[in-house]
C-alpha cells in the first residue's frame, strides 16, 4: 500500500481522491484538540488517524503500522481533567498542580498495559503490539479487530438463544477470571466495548484505570448505563471483581432478550427484572438462576467471582457456594494496581436461587404438583381463608393510610409553609428489626436546578446523583427533567434517586468571536457549547496578528447544532 493514499480514517487506499469512498473521511480534516494531528506520526512506525473513541482517561485512534503495512488501534494516555494539548505541538501540557496525579494514573496506564500484554494469548483479549513513551505522554498500540460492537449487532439483528449465547460468552467469561486472576478488573464491560468478530467470536477491548469508570475520582467517570453496578456511582462502594460479574451478566440478559436492564441506582429501588415469557421458557433455568444471582444490586447477595459464574451457567443443578468469611484485610493483588477494589463483601448461603424469584419467570406449562404434596384438609383450608382475608383488610387499610391519610397530613403542612420535601413521613414495625423504619417523601426534583440540589442539605435523606445530561428544547441548560423516583413516594433513607439534566438546547446561536484572540474565542465558543475548528492563517492590514479575521462558511448570529467546531481565519498582520 502506499502511504500517500493512505485514507487516515479508515487506513484503506483511497487513492487520489480528497473523500474515501469507503468511510468517506475527507482528506484534511483539522484537528480535534486536544487530540493528535490525523497523519502524525509515532515513533517511526505507526500513523496515527482519526479519533474513534474518548473517556477520562484517554483517547484510541485508528493507526496503521507502516512495518507491517497492517491497521492498528492506537489507546494515548490523555486525562483531559489534568492536561491539554495546543496546536502543533504534540507534547502534552500539564495542568498547574496536577503533575503528582498526572504521573500515577501514567504509571497505571503503562501497568495495565503490561498485563494485558501478559493475557494476549488469550481468545477474548485484544492482542497488546506494542508499548512506550513519547510527547510526555505514554501509548499502547493494540492489533485492529475486524468486527463490530455487540451493541450494534443486537440493535441491527437480533437477539440471541441461549444455544447461540452459550459458546460466545462462557469464553469470554473465562478470559475476564484469567485477568481477575492477576489483580485486572475491567469496570467498564458493556456491549460498546465487546466487538464480534468476522470469525464469530468475542473480544473484549476498553481496559483502563479503574478511575475513568468510577465515582468522585480525579478523572471524568464514564458509566455504560444498564450495565454498571451500583457501587461504581458512589465513593464508598466496594469495587471488586464481583462489579464486572454484574456487567458481565446484564450483558448476556441484554442478549438474550433484546433489552437493556434498567440503570443500577433505579434497580437498588426496583430490583425486579422482568423477562419476557417468550424467552424465559426457552432458556434453562439454572441459566435464569445463575443470571438472578448475578444481577444482585446488593453485593453481599451478588454472584462473587466469574468461576462461580461460569459454574452455575454449565451446572444444570445449582451449586451453594462456599461460606466465605471476610478477610481481615484485602490480598495483595500481584500486579499491584487493583489493590484499592478488591475487598471482599460478607457472603451468604445459596443468594442465586434465592434470586432467581426476583427474575418473573413463568412456571411453565404443564406443571403439575407431585404426587407426595400433602393435601390441605377442609378445617385447615377454613383457618387459611381467615388469615388470608385479615392479610388482605390489613393491607387495603395501610394503602388507604398512604393513599388518603398521609398526604392529607401533608397537604395540611403544606398549606402552613412546612417542607416537606424530606421529613419524617411514616414508620411501620418490622418484626425482624428492633426498631421500627422510618420513610421519607421523594421531593420532587424536576425543573429545579442541578446547582441548587447537589450538595443541598435539605436533600441529604436521600442519595440525589447526576445520571446523564441530554439536549431537550423544553428546559434551559443545568435544569432536572426527570428522576429515576417518583415524586411523592415514600422511601427508606439514603435511597439512590438518578436524576437527568438538561444540556439545553441542541441548536446554539454562534457568537460574534472576530477580532478577539483564539484563546478568547476558544473560551466565548465553549461557552456557547461549540468548539474551535481549523485556525487557517493570512496577512491583514485592518487586524492584528492573532486575532480572528473571519469565519469559515458561517456567519456570526446563525444557529448551529451543539458541539459543532467553528473554522476560523487568523490574522497574521500586515504583510512586510
Amino acid at each position: 500500500m502506499e502511504f500517500k493514499g493512505l485514507c487516515l480514517g479508515c487506513m484503506n487506499n483511497k487513492g487520489d481522491a480528497m473523500e474515501c469512498p469507503k468511510c468517506g473521511y475527507v482528506e484534511g480534516t483539522p484537528q480535534v484538540l486536544p487530540y493528535l494531528e490525523p497523519g502524525t506520526l509515532l515513533k517511526e512506525r505507526y500513523i496515527v488517524g482519526k479519533h474513534l473513541s474518548a473517556n477520562g482517561e484517554g483517547v484510541t485512534y485508528i493507526g496503521f503500522d507502516v512495518t507491517t503495512n497492517k491497521k492498528v488501534t492506537v489507546r494515548e494516555y490523555l486525562p483531559k481533567t489534568l492536561c491539554s494539548r495546543i496546536k502543533d505541538d504534540d507534547n502534552i501540557i500539564i495542568a498547574s498542580g496536577n503533575k503528582l496525579v498526572y504521573q500515577d494514573y501514567l504509571q497505571d496506564f503503562m501497568e495495565i498495559g503490561r498485563a494485558l500484554a501478559k493475557l494476549s494469548s488469550l481468545p477474548s483479549i485484544v492482542p497488546v503490539i506494542d508499548m512506550f513513551e513519547a510527547n510526555k505522554t505514554a501509548y499502547v498500540v493494540y492489533e485492529f479487530i475486524d468486527g463490530k460492537p455487540l451493541d450494534e449487532i443486537i440493535k441491527r439483528a437480533r437477539r440471541f438463544t441461549w444455544e447461540e449465547a452459550r459458546p460466545l460468552f462462557l469464553p469470554l467469561i473465562s478470559t475476564v477470571n484469567s485477568a481477575h486472576s492477576i489483580g485486572l478488573v475491567h469496570f467498564g464491560i458493556s456491549p460498546e466495548n465487546i466487538i464480534m468478530t468476522r470469525s464469530g467470536t468475542l473480544k473484549l477491548q476498553g481496559f483502563g484505570s479503574p478511575d475513568a469508570h468510577l465515582a468522585e475520582t480525579e478523572l471524568t467517570a464514564e458509566f455504560y448505563e444498564g450495565f454498571s453496578a451500583i457501587e461504581q456511582y458512589s465513593l464508598e462502594g466496594k469495587k471488586g471483581k464481583w462489579t464486572d460479574v454484574y456487567a458481565m451478566c446484564a450483558v448476556i440478559f441484554y442478549a438474550l432478550t433484546g433489552k437493556r436492564p434498567p440503570d443500577a441506582v433505579s434497580r437498588s429501588y426496583e430490583p425486579r427484572l422482568n423477562m419476557p415469557a417468550d424467552v424465559a421458557q426457552n432458556i434453562p433455568t439454572h441459566v435464569v438462576t445463575a443470571l438472578a444471582g448475578g444481577l444482585q444490586v446488593n453485593i453481599e447477595s451478588r454472584t462473587h467471582s466469574m468461576e462461580e459464574l461460569k459454574n452455575q451457567f454449565t451446572n444444570p443443578v445449582p451449586r451453594k457456594p462456599e461460606h466465605k468469611p471476610v478477610p481481615a484485610a484485602p490480598a495483595a493483588e500481584p500486579s499491584g494496581y487493583g489493590d484499592r477494589y478488591v475487598d471482599e463483601p460478607s457472603y451468604k448461603d445459596s443468594p442465586a436461587p434465592a434470586a432467581s424469584a426476583q427474575m418473573n419467570r413463568n412456571i411453565p406449562r404443564g406443571y403439575e404438583p407431585e404426587d407426595d404434596e400433602p393435601e390441605i384438609s377442609p378445617y385447615k383450608y377454613g383457618i387459611i381463608s381467615g388469615l388470608i382475608g385479615f392479610v388482605v383488610l390489613g393491607v387495603i387499610a395501610l394503602i388507604c393510610l398512604n393513599l388518603i391519610v398521609i398526604p392529607m397530613m401533608n397537604k395540611n403542612k403544606e398549606q402552613e409553609g412546612e417542607d416537606v420535601s424530606s421529613a419524617y413521613v411514616s414508620s411501620a414495625e418490622d418484626p425482624t428489626d428492633s426498631e421500627p423504619k422510618v420513610l421519607y417523601r421523594v421531593p420532587n426534583l424536576v425543573n429545579k436546578k442541578w446547582s441548587s440540589v447537589d450538595g443541598n442539605e435539605k436533600y441529604s435523606n436521600f442519595y440525589i446523583r447526576l445520571k446523564e445530561e441530554v439536549y431537550d428544547e423544553n428546559y434551559e441548560e443545568g435544569r432536572i427533567i426527570s428522576q429515576t423516583v417518583k415524586a411523592g413516594s415514600t422511601v427508606p433513607q439514603n435511597t439512590p434517586i438518578g436524576v437527568v439534566v438538561s444540556k439545553g438546547s441542541k441548536m446554539r446561536t454562534v457568537p460574534n468571536i472576530i477580532g478577539k484572540t483564539v484563546s478568547e474565542a476558544s473560551k466565548e465558543l465553549e461557552s456557547a457549547g461549540l468548539a474551535l475548528g481549523d485556525q487557517a492563517e493570512e496577512y491583514s492590514d485592518d487586524v492584528e496578528s492573532g486575532k480572528i479575521i473571519r469565519l469559515n462558511g458561517i456567519e456570526p448570529g446563525k444557529k448551529i447544532q451543539a458541539g459543532s467546531m467553528i473554522n476560523v481565519v487568523v490574522s497574521l498582520g500586515p504583510e512586510d
